[in-house]
């Protein structure tokens, strides 16, 4: 199956139409097979016996959305510690490193707590962390590092890795297909007998991550900013990786009960994709998983982002490359628009023909690259329509905000070409079939529309909806959707030098 769309792919490519009507995505059902366990675990094969290889990926219903105020960013930590082992995996002696758990919890409690006073004993807190230093030392002695991770690479494991969003949590890595068990007994072990060993250490790590993505990082602050005045209420407002105060406060103890409350059957599905038969899958699923307790699958969220009044506007000041930052509200990843503002991106900003691409980047040379994205942060609830354009050297940020917010206009006034808008969709459905070209890729697009839209069949939906659109429909979406009263305009400027300011406060002077 995987060869025929590889070949479908290629004529696509050299002919330059849309994929073949008579191409039946039925196929791939049928090589798709389910079947959930009494703890509400649901498991989706995706079949392919051309060569030994199986991948893996379970899926945890479980983002950055589902925290509350104080656990902003834990999701993200607890991805960190599924890979520290288990009780059997990853210790020397699990009888002693527990009681330095406890130990090192201890001192951690009385530092939270002293650091939590509104006149906190800075003295104390620093004695209390050398003390916490020290069991830190020695609890290292009784670690075998990354033990899960060596034991995949003896076996050809493979990618070992996870994500955390706004929305999930994923994992995954691949094995030869005849180390099935050992797949289903290590996964397993994660979610049944989790360590959260080297937690203090891993903390540091996550300190250190955020300093780069955000404190360091001029596009990770700028993002961080348009989040949080884009969202008033809803919980989308908070970065994934959490305030660097949060980092600090959280408790292995915490950790527990976030895990507890979310990584439980029903609120977790899983998918294997490769040489693996229902028959062998079920066997070992029922042996391995059908212990994790059965939970609740998180609850949709009752607080709505109320519609925003007007226009919001952010700039940072940094010695970093300028950037741009357009960002609308638009609706859920279910809701009928969504998917024309897919296409919107290949309008816009997706290949040498878009629209802003040939006239900013290619022909008037004002922006270095442009891109768009709908989705941002997730897709479970409404989110932003992001347009983001890097100016060329010398180039005025407002007279590129002027050309975007121009094109916008333009696709509010007329209506696009079909040329222009068959374009678009042609290269759409490459990318869709190149998705469905890959087996992890498409793996991972089954569960998430598993949870998200209640069955994976929903995954093949999109490609049929592709063709219905018009381009009438993409000038409504324009006109409903990309106002001025729905926008926030953000941008990266250099910083303005004193002597530059004097002389801008000279020229004002004497024009007046």
């Amino acid at each position: 199956m995987k060869k025929v769309l590889i070949i479908v792919l290629m004529l696509l490519l050299i002919s330059g139409v849309t994929y073949t009507k008579d191409f039946d995505f039925s196929k791939i059902k049928d090589r798709v097979s389910e079947f959930t366990l009494e703890n509400g675990l649901k498991f989706i094969l995706l079949e392919d016996h051309s060569v030994p290889i199986a991948s893996f990926v379970t899926y945890v219903n479980v983002g950055g959305v589902d925290e509350k105020i104080g656990d902003w960013g834990i999701a993200h930590f607890l991805e960190h510690m599924a890979f520290k082992g288990t009780s059997e995996i990853g210790t020397k002696n699990w009888k002693k490193e527990k009681k330095n758990f406890a130990k090192m919890d201890l001192i951690f409690s009385q530092i939270l707590a002293e650091d939590n006073k509104q006149t906190p004993d800075k003295a104390k807190i620093k004695e209390l962390n050398k003390k916490l230093a020290l069991l830190k030392k020695e609890a290292a002695k009784y670690v075998v590092a990354n033990e899960f991770d060596t034991i995949l690479k003896r076996n050809g494991g493979v990618g070992l890795n996870a994500g955390t969003g706004a929305d999930s949590t994923t994992y995954y890595f691949s094995l030869p297909s005849n180390k099935l068990e050992l797949w289903a007994y290590l996964e397993s072990a994660r979610y049944l007998d989790p360590a959260f060993r080297e937690f203090y250490k891993e903390r540091d790590v996550i300190t250190e991550e955020r300093r780069m993505r955000v404190e360091n990082q001029p596009i990770g602050k700028l993002i961080e900013e348009v989040l949080g005045i884009a969202y008033k209420v809803h919980p989308y407002k908070n970065n994934v990786i959490g305030p660097m105060s949060n980092i600090h406060h959280f408790s292995r103890a915490s950790l527990k009960r976030f895990f507890n409350a979310n990584y439980t059957g029903e609120n977790m599905v899983i998918g294997v994709t490769g040489d693996v038969t229902p028959k062998q899958l079920k066997k070992l699923a029922k042996k391995y998983f059908s212990k994790i307790r059965k939970g609740t699958k998180n609850p949709w969220h009752y607080t709505f982002e109320p519609k925003q009044a007007g226009e919001k506007r952010i700039t940072i000041y940094d010695d970093s490359q300028p950037f741009i930052l357009l960002a609308y509200h638009c609706p859920e990843g279910n809701h009928p628009d969504f998917i024309k503002f897919e296409l919107l991106n290949y309008i816009l900003t997706s290949g040498r023909s878009s629209r802003l691409n040939k006239k900013m980047v290619i022909k008037n040379k004002s922006a270095l690259a442009v891109f768009s994205m709908g989705g941002f942060p997730g897709t479970k609830y409404p989110n932003l329509y992001l347009m983001l354009s890097l100016p060329n050297k010398d180039i005025k940020s407002k007279k590129l905000i002027k050309s975007m917010l121009n094109e916008i206009d333009d696709l509010k006034e007329n209506l696009i070409s079909e040329k222009e808008l068959n374009s678009a969709k042609v290269r759409m459905k490459l990318n869709a079939v190149r998705g469905l070209g890959s087996n992890r890729g498409l793996l991972v697009e089954l569960l998430s529309s598993e949870v998200l839209t209640g069955s994976w069949e929903n995954t093949f939906n999109d490609i049929s909806k592709i063709d219905k659109i018009t381009a009438k429909d993409i000038k409504e979406l324009a006109k409903k959707y990309l106002t001025v009263n729905n926008r926030i305009i953000a941008r990266i400027e250099k910083k303005i030098k004193k002597k530059e300011v004097k002389k801008e406060e000279n020229k004002k002077g004497e024009k007046k």
